[in-house]
């Protein structure tokens, strides 16, 4: 058969950078465009990459097909390959390209041209393969882009700045709640609030209603909290009420650290294991709590029914950390421009396990010379090419030539991926969730990685004296008065205790600037709180932590860290003399501590601690007051 072409062209009133997100994100566009979803099957190869295959039913006829790697260039073009091997098609071509209407003045819009190009086979073919591309593929998605157009028009909550890593939310198709789904939803709100009063409650439950089931699918507390302009710990903690309370279930995804991709999904941590594989990309990974571990939420199924279906796996819009995605033949070479928005960069390649950087950073006050070409020569024994620095806005001419014997999949991809994830890292480190979901451990035996967490211990200054003054019942009394208030003020910073040690507690958080402003309030108010409570005994405090790599494991039924970074933070709080904030050099700086405590009245000393496994000693930041 004769191959046929289907196009039509819109000129959207809103610039690349808006259109980009809704045009890119085929899995959104079919869904909406009522197209039946797809069951995939990845399959591994020998030379490193894999085989993607499709299957979808229309209209009583089975499609099946393999499906080529995408193509694309951030915010300028993309296109997808299929050929089948049952259906009305022999082969099938999507193709869309974005051009500004004036490249000077990107408030003038962009012209999208979408292409469908495909050859059909017998007689089913000939009849139906131009008019269901026509009915199924033109036509939809005419209708879907004027009302995106429209949409980006009111929705003033869309950046007008090119942003990577961000789904669009102008495309929402499907239904929303039924009224029967919408009764049980309202019935569910008395049992969130008891658990959690905010406001933010009825911004969820209205959510749970109105949204249609593919933007439920897999919600993301801190996406939903960038909807709302909302604190992001408000709004967590009205996701875990939520799940306490039965209308969501949470679930734990493997995202595979390559293509960010769900591999797995689990019901809880005890499912987690120390290794996963990604047939999509061809490779086995260790799991660790900060990138290949993400906590994800969707109603409870007694709520609200909502299907995990995928319509188109493989685009732009699935995986929008990606700015550049190109499949490269033996011998092939792509020559392309590429305007990248500020940020870092990773450049990789299926059968290459290093990675190549790139900066996009603004200089400052400085104009730069037009970028040179970058050229990456790919070998059988490796990848020539050089680390980049890019200026963010300008095109950068980049060549990928592929001199080896393999296929190669080609990606840049932002490393800011993680803006809206909420890594089990974060979520274990939360006050609320360790109260709320204490049975949420990993199995006996299993160890994972934290990338990065801030250790802080505590102690009372003379306790055993204490003892001896006060008599043990008003001193363990006075004891648990001050874990009361440390509780607070740890969860308020979006901290957690991990566990206490007699008097003492170790607390753990995922930023070293919260766990700074935590001690600092330490000091300001437990004190204060323990006279309030009845106990005239003083109450003096040693604080210490470090931030940096630990390991996470299960110890007496509970989530526990281990590591040089906790020894390393209980040996700085060891040198405390009570009244004081000590903290590793390393974790100072990262933190700034002297900018943020100096103003609040701390200053301060230089000192070194010898701790075990150590042959230098450590250089340590004591604070103290006036």
């Amino acid at each position: 058969m004769a191959l046929k072409r289907l196009e039509f062209t819109h000129t959207f009133k809103s610039p690349a950078a808006k259109v980009w997100p809704i045009v890119s994100d085929t899995d959104l566009l079919d869904a909406a465009a009522k197209m039946p979803p797809i069951a995939y099957r990845d399959e591994p190869q020998p030379d490193g990459t894999s085989r993607r295959f499709g299957t979808y039913k229309k209209n009583g006829v089975t499609f099946s097909y393999e499906e080529f790697p995408f193509n694309w260039i951030h915010e300028q073009e993309y296109d997808v390959y299929r050929e089948f091997s049952s259906g009305v098609f022999k082969n099938f071509r999507h193709r869309c390209e974005i051009k500004p209407v004036d490249a000077h003045d990107e408030s003038k819009g962009c012209t999208v041209k979408t292409l469908f190009e495909f050859e059909t086979k017998g007689v089913l073919g000939t009849l139906f393969g131009e008019s269901g591309t026509r009915n199924s593929g033109v036509e939809p998605y005419k209708k879907v882009f004027a009302l995106a157009d429209e949409r980006l028009q009111k929705e003033q909550a869309v950046r007008t700045a090119s942003v990577v890593g961000v789904r669009s939310g102008v495309i929402s198709p499907g239904d929303p709640a039924t009224a029967e789904e919408k009764t049980r939803v309202e019935a569910a709100i008395p049992r969130v609030t008891a658990e959690y009063d905010s406001p933010l409650v009825l911004n969820l439950t209205r959510a749970v209603i109105e949204k249609p089931g593919m933007d439920l699918r897999r919600m993301q507390p801190f996406k939903f909290a960038r909807e709302w302009r909302a604190d992001r710990k408000e709004t967590l903690n009205v996701f875990l009420a939520a799940t306490r309370a039965g209308l969501l279930r949470m679930r734990w995804d493997i995202i595979c650290p390559h293509c960010r991709g769900d591999k797995q999904n689990l019901t809880g941590l005890s499912e987690v294991k120390e290794r996963a594989f990604c047939p999509a990309c061809n490779i086995d990974f260790d799991i660790d709590l900060d990138r290949s571990l993400e906590a994800v939420f969707s109603p409870h199924a007694q709520v609200r029914e909502v299907e995990d279906v995928k319509y188109c796996l493989g685009g732009p819009g699935t995986t929008p950390h990606i700015v550049y995605q190109r499949l490269l033949k033996p011998g092939e070479e792509h020559r392309f421009a590429i305007t990248l928005p500020e940020g870092r960069y990773r450049v990789r390649f299926t059968g290459d396990k290093k990675y190549r950087w790139a900066e996009a950073r603004s200089a400052t006050g400085k104009v730069g010379a037009a970028p040179s070409e970058q050229t990456f020569v790919i070998r059988d024994g490796g990848v020539e090419g050089p680390e980049m620095n890019l200026t963010p806005a300008v095109a950068c001419p980049l060549v990928f030539r592929n001199e080896s014997k393999r296929k190669v999949l080609v990606c840049i991809e932002s490393v800011d991926w993680a803006q809206d994830a909420l890594s089990a890292g974060e979520l274990v480190a939360d006050q609320r969730f360790r109260d709320l979901f204490s049975a949420e451990i990993l199995a006996p035996g299993i160890k994972l990685a934290v990338e990065s967490a801030t250790i802080l211990f505590t102690d009372l200054v003379g306790s055993t004296a204490m003892y001896g003054k006060l008599g043990d019942a008003k001193a363990f009394s006075l004891v648990w008065t001050h874990f009361d208030i440390l509780h607070d003020i740890v969860s308020k910073h979006r901290g957690a205790i991990v566990k206490t040690i007699g008097d003492a507690i170790m607390a753990v958080f995922t930023r070293p600037l919260d766990a700074l402003e935590a001690a600092d309030d330490l000091h300001a108010r437990v004190a204060a709180f323990c006279r309030e409570k009845g106990h005239e005994h003083p109450v003096t405090l040693k604080v210490g932590m470090h931030e940096g790599p630990c390991i996470a494991v299960t110890l007496n039924e509970r989530l526990d860290y281990f590591g040089t970074t906790v020894n390393l933070a209980a040996r700085v709080e060891s040198l405390s003399e009570g009244g004081d904030i000590l903290t590793t050099a390393s974790t100072a700086e990262h933190a700034a501590a002297e900018d943020v405590l100096k103003p609040r009245g701390w200053n301060a000393e230089r000192i070194s601690a010898s701790a075990k496994g150590f042959t230098q000693p450590i250089p340590v930041l004591r604070f103290k007051r006036g």
